[in-house]
């Protein structure tokens, strides 16, 4: 079955807007959103921005794990 409704990724901004934590802050002190996680953020930036992101590649499979993994362990 297929949705057609769009997927949101649970960053802090949208946890926050959902009443399931506290703060909407990254852990260096910006709002987490998914632009912030992938374009600015100095802990999580993935080299390449979003469009390279989508494509899947190697790098970005592996700064996916990586980055899920960190998030997962706090």
């Amino acid at each position: 079955m297929v949705s057609d409704k769009p997927f949101t990724f649970p960053c802090r901004a949208n946890l926050h807007k959902w009443g399931l934590v506290q703060s909407p802050s990254c852990g260096c002190g910006q709002q987490q959103t998914m632009n912030h996680i992938v374009d600015t953020c100095p802990l999580t930036k993935f080299e390449g921005g979003l469009n390279l992101l989508h494509e899947a590649d190697d790098v970005a499979v592996i700064w996916l794990e990586a980055t899920a993994t960190a998030a997962l362990a706090k």
